[in-house]
């Protein structure tokens, strides 16, 4: 199957690096569907398929600007409960989608990957078909990458492994701002008497966990079987610190609420650092 993979290391002085945050958002926040949608105008209760993206987050202005970088403003916004969602339907629309992440391909992520893949394989699909009835091995065959993308969605498990590509330090650095931004957290948690600075992250694409672990040199990574998430966290006060004082001044958070809990966190670390008792944290 042809597709327009371009690579983020060969291509890097065509690229404006930046735009790296949005593939790693896209990697946290970002579902693949291919939708079985009722035909309103077939007069026997048929069906059409047609591949779908949606981008969901409370932040409305985000994904505005996610909107205009990939697609050029083609995706729609609706609200939902507790935020927005920034849908692609249809082939067009999806193929503009995977052309930017083709053109800013995640570094790493074989659950991500697999169903960037799998979206393709059935854009190819129903292009490769042309007439107004589908084939019932098309149809089969566009059944089968539904069931697989749900299972996906409920094991965790990834259709295929795909390699680590090489990108440079700058790239990983937005990639993983975009993807920090989606599933991180950053503040103070209880440890007895105390509060303990963290700096974490939780998702189910296990390699994208790994590389925040290879980028840092530091922290830890621990499994959550129940959930099928993977968790990444430093802890160290000093090590936090460095993080949102060097990572997030070259790399920073887009969303609002995660640049206020940034510039809390490290106020009250530099805050103890100088010598304040920060009795309110029970830091002393």
């Amino acid at each position: 199957m042809p597709t327009d993979n371009v690579s983020g290391a060969d291509n890097q002085q065509e690229t404006c690096v930046a735009f790296y945050y949005f593939t790693g958002f896209c990697c946290g926040e970002g579902s693949f569907s291919l939708l079985k949608l009722n035909n309103r105008k077939s007069k026997n209760g048929g069906v059409y398929y047609t591949p779908d993206f949606t981008v969901s987050n409370a932040e409305i202005i985000l994904l505005k600007e996610l909107n205009n970088v990939i697609t050029g403003g083609l995706g729609i916004i609706s609200k939902i409960k507790g935020g927005y969602n920034l849908s692609f339907r249809g082939k067009e629309k999806v193929k503009k989608v995977i052309s930017f992440l083709r053109k800013y391909p995640p570094m790493v992520g074989d659950l991500f990957q697999s169903r960037l893949l799998l979206l393709e394989r059935a854009i190819y699909l129903l292009e490769a078909e042309k007439g107004y009835r589908r084939s019932e091995v098309l149809r089969h065959k566009l059944e089968s990458i539904r069931s697989q993308l749900s299972k996906i969605k409920k094991t965790a498990i990834p259709i295929s492994e795909f390699p680590l590509n090489k990108f440079d330090r700058e790239s990983q650095g937005y990639f993983l701002s975009g993807v920090f931004d989606a599933d991180g957290s950053v503040g103070f948690k209880s440890n007895g008497s105390r509060k303990q600075p963290f700096f974490a992250i939780a998702m189910k694409d296990q390699k994208i966990v790994e590389l925040f672990k290879n980028y840092f040199k530091l922290g830890n990574i621990h499994m959550r079987p129940k959930e099928k998430m993977i968790h990444f966290e430093v802890g160290a006060q000093s090590e936090v610190r460095n993080i949102l004082q060097k990572f997030f001044n070259k790399y920073p958070p887009k969303l609002r609420k995660m640049r206020q809990r940034v510039d809390n966190t490290l106020r009250i670390l530099n805050d103890y650092t100088q010598g304040s008792k920060c009795k309110s944290l029970g830091m002393r």
